[in-house]
């Protein structure tokens, strides 16, 4: 079953350690109460996150000190509704605005590429496959979907690493098409999702 708490769920913590077991400096700019990042932020002041600013106001403070991870956790809200009801909580008005951010986060996703350093990676957590993208200077190194059962959307997460500074205009590697690995994983053990993994172009 889906939870509010994406990372309470064992197949996406999983795979967010794996990569975090491997990091020197990170950071979480959805936090919650998780608090396994170097760097952690959520707007809910009542959370464990060691900042609680918006996130673009976040990203724009790490960027002028000039703060450089090699991994970063973007969970956001995935949609207006849920964006909602986090303002909700907090006993804010969401406007108009702040709902469309919902769509594909790109003001945030532009500065938190210039807080990646090359070889670093991104861990995209949604509804969508939209993760930082080619234009930004990264490569899609692996994808999860982890379903919930009928009923519940599957939750999609990215793993993208970052290779260039610059926009990529073709295939970064001369030794032919980078791999991909896909997974499906279920929480719903009725579901007929499979388990199983493979590599593919």
């Amino acid at each position: 079953m889906p939870s509010k708490s994406t990372f309470s769920v064992a197949p996406i913590s999983a795979f967010v350690d794996k990569y975090l077991k491997y990091s020197r400096e990170s950071i979480d700019l959805f936090a919650k109460d998780i608090t396994w990042a170097t760097h952690t932020n959520d707007i809910n002041p009542i959370t464990k996150a060691e900042h609680h600013m918006d996130a673009l106001d976040f990203l724009n403070m790490l960027n002028a000190r000039g703060v450089r991870e090699d991994l970063a956790i973007f969970d956001p809200p995935y949609s207006p509704e849920q964006l909602k009801r986090s303002y909700d909580n907090m006993g804010l008005k969401m406007t108009g605005t702040c709902a469309l951010r919902t769509a594909n986060w790109s003001k945030e996703r532009d500065v938190l590429s210039q807080c990646i350093e090359v070889g670093g990676r991104c861990l995209s957590f949604g509804w969508d496959s939209n993760g930082m993208g080619r234009k930004r200077g990264f490569i899609l190194e692996e994808i999860l979907l982890v379903c919930h059962g009928g009923g519940h959307n599957d939750t999609i997460c990215l793993s993208e690493k970052k290779v260039s500074e610059q926009v990529l205009l073709w295939p970064p590697s001369k030794q032919g098409p980078q791999q991909t690995q896909y997974s499906m994983l279920s929480t719903n053990p009725s579901s007929n999702c499979s388990g199983a993994s493979e590599n593919a172009l």
